[in-house]
């Protein structure tokens, strides 16, 4: 698992004060598509840096970030956005599954653990 920078409810704090300010800046140009893109995407990145969750932060920025270059620049978006998605898809359903054969690991360890505990008693 990975060691958060800050307290999780301060990372949601700084990641909510991003989201509003981004937010107040799309409305204050009028750019509200592609904007979007970044003002969720950033937001939930740095929340995702703060907590320690590097992998996820890079995932994001990279089908946010994409997402709204795609767009901005009227590039062929028929090939580039679903390959965008298809690798954050792919990515989430890997960290699933590692991070469930981590968490039985770790479940056995402690169930090992407490019976150990309960012969030395």
């Amino acid at each position: 698992m990975a060691k958060p920078l800050i307290l999780r409810k301060r990372a949601k704090i700084v990641a909510l004060i991003c989201f509003f300010v981004a937010l107040a800046l799309i409305t204050y140009l009028g750019n509200w598509w592609p904007g979007v893109m970044l003002v969720v995407g950033i937001p939930l990145a740095i929340w995702q840096y703060l907590q320690g969750r590097h992998y996820d932060m890079v995932i994001t920025l990279f089908v946010f970030i994409g997402t709204f270059v795609t767009v901005q620049w009227e590039i062929n978006w028929q090939i580039f956005l679903p390959i965008l998605f298809s690798i954050g898809g792919i990515y989430i359903i890997f960290r699933e599954w590692i991070e469930s054969k981590t968490a039985k690991e770790e479940e056995e360890d402690d169930q090992k653990k407490e019976l150990e505990d309960k012969d030395k008693e």
